[in-house]
């Protein structure tokens, strides 16, 4: 699989330092400059922002990515496919629960036999996003949430066992520009020897070119999944998203490895739906 492929940069070397350095001249940065701002899809990173009491939204998404790679004379190529459906409802002005359904399409051949095909229901997610402070700086909230194991483990649909976690959000803007900055801890808790403690951090831009239109940009990183690996997974993306009006909104994007433990390429596409 993707991630079974070992390299030498090391994690602790590279990826610890910078995480916590961007954390904290990240937040230093928000603390100096003013005002709250939402993010969307296509996004990796989520925004502060809540749904508001009451009210609710449902998000659609499509992700289609390949990646292969030649090792000892064997060339590997993946692709998959997750379609994922997202039901956010407002429990209060700062609170919100959510509920993520992902479906996932998967295929690998090795020299160009093909040696895995399948598609199933992978793990859901349950999860509140509480705001937990806002002024006219910026706005923090926490998100804890965990996974059930609905997914098949043994087809690698799925962990086997529930996983929880925590992430950490902070959002702003600066007149048409909007910055969100994510860190996050997942215990990893599985049947099918993955690592068991992971983090990841993330930062993303938005721009509002036009009304409506908001161009964006995303980068993070993430823990390997595969304890024998110390490299860590890492992307970009671009893309934008549309809102016809305060009820629809459509996004689209392109998503690219920073090194080869991410996938080649990615398309991402969706539909925002709120009432």
């Amino acid at each position: 699989m993707m991630e079974g492929i070992d390299h030498t940069t090391s994690w602790t070397a590279q990826i610890t330092c910078m995480k916590w350095t961007i954390s904290v001249l990240f937040i230093i940065w928000l603390l100096l400059t003013p005002q709250p701002s939402s993010g969307a899809r296509p996004l990796v990173t989520d925004d502060a922002d809540t749904a508001g009491k009451g009210k609710a939204q449902i998000e659609l998404g499509v992700e289609i990515f390949t990646w292969q790679d030649r090792e000892r004379g064997i060339k590997t190529r993946e692709t998959g496919t997750e379609i994922s459906s997202t039901f956010t409802y407002g429990v209060a002005d700062h609170l919100d629960l959510v509920v993520g359904i992902p479906y996932v399409w998967g295929a690998m051949e090795k020299n160009g036999q093909t040696t895995f095909d399948a598609d199933r229901l992978s793990d859901i997610s349950l999860e509140v996003k509480w705001r937990f402070y806002e002024n006219k700086v910026f706005q923090v909230a926490f998100k804890p949430g965990l996974t059930l194991p609905t997914g098949n483990h043994r087809k690698e649909f799925g962990t086997g066992r529930p996983t929880y976690g925590l992430v950490f959000i902070a959002s702003k803007e600066m007149g048409d520009m909007g910055f969100h900055f994510n860190t996050c801890y997942t215990r990893n808790e599985n049947k099918v020897d993955k690592r068991v403690n992971l983090w990841s951090a993330s930062v993303a831009a938005t721009y509002e070119a036009i009304k409506g239109l908001n161009l964006v940009g995303n980068v993070g990183l993430k823990h390997n999944t595969d304890p024998a690996i110390k490299t860590a997974p890492a992307f970009w993306l671009a893309g934008f998203n549309y809102s016809f009006n305060d009820y629809f909104t459509i996004d689209g994007a392109l998503k690219f490895r920073l090194n080869r433990q991410e996938a080649d390429r990615a398309m991402i596409a969706g539909i925002t739906i709120r009432f």
